[in-house]
């Protein structure tokens, strides 16, 4: 990246991911032009390519940014949780908070756009570059299973699960439309209730 520091390359990268992040939130993938990105951080278009080889690359960059800052936000409420059935639910509480309130992770995943992108990469810049987020899961689904009170034991399928689960967001319009907000969102804690008490034994001692 001739013309640039080092400490230039990561601001400018920094910026674009911030500024990429504000659009596909804001206008979504498909309105954002990479025109758009480089007049928010100041560089030409053709600069714009010394650090993203697309703007789809960009857009997973970034929702790769956003599945780890969940991922820590969890986190950070674990030491609040007495029990895995505390963790569990606050995870699926986390889940669909995000899910209903952030455009961005909606499209992501309930609209499936990240698979879509990472399914025209090529093998190795999907397993290279973008498979953060999904380890990220991965890894607090692990720290599910390692409990003796969780029934499942295989942390793909509750990352699995997880995203099954999501797709009950698509829902919420059609309640908004035929019924009322209330509604849904009763019937979405009866759903976190009902996974909560089914993916833990409330019986098991634990060690």
């Amino acid at each position: 990246m001739k013309g640039f520091s080092e400490d230039e390359r990561e601001r400018i990268r920094a910026e674009l991911i911030e500024a990429g992040k504000e659009l596909f939130t804001a206008i979504g993938l498909e309105r954002t032009r990479v025109r758009d990105l480089t007049d928010e951080v100041g560089i030409g278009t053709s600069t714009f390519y010394q650090f993203f080889d697309s703007k789809g690359t960009l857009y997973l960059t970034v929702l790769d940014h956003e599945v780890e800052r969940i991922a820590q936000s969890y986190e950070g409420k674990l030491d609040s949780a007495p029990d895995i059935r505390s963790e569990v639910r606050l995870g699926l509480e986390a889940l669909f908070e995000e899910l209903e309130t952030n455009p961005l992770f909606y499209r992501a995943v309930v609209e499936n756009e990240r698979q879509q992108l990472l399914r025209n990469l090529p093998p190795e810049q999907q397993l290279g570059n973008f498979k953060e987020g999904r380890d990220t899961l991965v890894t607090l689904a692990e720290r599910w299973t390692r409990n003796p009170r969780f029934q499942l034991d295989d942390p793909v399928a509750v990352v699995d699960l997880l995203r099954l689960l999501s797709q009950t967001v698509r829902l919420r319009e059609q309640f908004e439309t035929l019924s009322t907000i209330e509604e849904y969102e009763s019937a979405r804690n009866v759903l976190i209730d009902s996974l909560v008490h089914g993916l833990t034994d409330q019986e098991h001692t634990e060690d």
